[in-house]
């Protein structure tokens, strides 16, 4: 036996004996403690049997209406619990839509514009009483005493007294802000401020202007930066680019005529000069994360009390022609960048966007923490007569919300 064999072996008998003399056994080493595996949630059989219903009807309506792809996303009880893509891509064409693929969101947009006010607003950085003309000092109405008034809030709630599109033909014809905003100034105004909703585009995308003097940030940093990366929205974009090189995107359609029906076109630059109004891009799965911060499900990046102040209905609308769709509703309201409407007693929380071929919407209920969107690559009215059915299905018998 060789000498170090004989000391391995004198080193084993030994520590054999403290271990008996000690008492050790082998059971006594604490295993480490196994992670305890997340809790499974499984969809209830109501829920499964409506969505599978829900998503038959849905590619039914979109044959009679002809309308090529869509996505939708519903939430509900901080979970996303349907997202699926219909249709096509592309008329003639046979590449599916699924829950990635990419659409512009048109006024959509301007939901997201209010939320970053009031995180900013929240943070201390912009306040939405503070007069336009402090920050901005080239926005300038035709009455100098009432451009003097404006607030902020004024801008969100498309309540300064400007005539309903005060030029938006100018941002459709590709100017910037810095060259319309002085502008507004020749345009007569039609009431004085917070009497009336007169629905804007280039007045609402004054808050650009106002986020970046105060902030001294670009805008479309901002979203990026507080929005789409802590939300993981990572199809989410506020310029062409965005969109024209994706390669999972949808292609706009826009009515041709009776034998040849909706028809292809190009994606535009429309909008991303007004990126607050008009110029967001996004998809179905981005749409249900940001649907689970509208009601109230990312407390780190928004308080519920900053999201209620833009929900907050500011000026009534008396024409159904946003109500229209819903029973018995013959108002809406507006709030800061967002519609709102109360459905025999359920706040609704909405608003819309067409932009280029593509319609999309948006609504959901704070109080009940639902909500669904809705993506297309054409115009047409679908979306608005979908949505009505989807919240009377959850909620047959609401609880009361009073619209005062």
């Amino acid at each position: 036996m060789t000498r170090f064999l004989s000391a391995a072996l004198i080193f084993f008998v030994m520590l054999g004996s403290y271990l008996a003399f000690t008492g050790f056994k082998a059971e006594n080493i604490a295993e480490p403690e196994a992670k305890p595996e997340p809790e499974e949630w499984v969809m209830d059989e109501e829920l499964a049997f409506y969505l599978d219903e829900f998503a038959r009807n849905f590619e039914e309506g979109m044959m009679e209406e002809n309308i090529p792809g869509a996505a939708v996303v519903i939430v509900k009880d901080g979970r996303v619990v349907f997202q699926q893509g219909f249709g096509v891509k592309e008329r003639g064409k046979s590449e599916p839509v699924d829950e990635s693929t990419i659409f512009r969101l048109g006024s959509l947009s301007k939901g997201f514009s209010s939320v970053l006010a009031a995180i900013l607003e929240e943070e201390g950085a912009i306040s939405l009483d503070e007069p336009v003309s402090a920050a901005v000092p080239y926005f300038m109405l035709h009455n100098p005493e009432q451009s003097s008034r404006i607030r902020v809030s004024h801008l969100l709630s498309h309540t300064t007294g400007l005539p309903r599109h005060a030029y938006t033909n100018l941002i459709e014809d590709g100017l910037t802000l810095e060259n319309i905003i002085p502008r507004l100034q020749l345009v007569p105004l039609v009431a004085r401020e917070g009497a009336q909703h007169s629905y804007q585009n280039v007045a609402f995308s004054v808050i650009e202007k106002v986020i970046e003097a105060r902030t001294e940030t670009n805008f479309n940093t901002l979203l990026q930066e507080r929005l789409f990366v802590p939300l993981e929205m990572n199809h989410s974009s506020s310029n062409y680019a965005g969109i024209f090189n994706a390669e999972n995107r949808a292609t706009p359609h826009i009515f041709h005529s009776r034998n040849r029906g909706r028809l292809p076109v190009p994606i535009s630059r429309n909008y991303y000069n007004a990126v607050s109004s008009g110029g967001i891009n996004s998809s179905a799965v981005d749409m249900g994360k940001w649907l689970l911060l509208l009601t109230g499900h990312y407390p780190d990046i928004i308080s519920m009390d900053a999201l209620e102040t833009i929900y907050e209905p500011v000026v009534t609308i008396r024409n159904q022609r946003f109500s229209r769709h819903w029973d018995g509703i013959n108002q809406s309201h507006y709030g800061l960048g967002w519609r709102v409407l109360y459905n025999h007693g359920q706040r609704i929380v909405y608003h819309g966007g067409y932009v280029n071929g593509f319609r999309s919407e948006i609504a959901f209920s704070p109080e009940r923490r639902t909500g669904i969107a809705i993506l297309i690559n054409t115009h047409s009215s679908y979306p608005l007569t979908v949505i009505p059915d989807f919240f009377n299905h959850f909620y047959a018998n609401p609880i009361a919300i009073s619209a005062e």
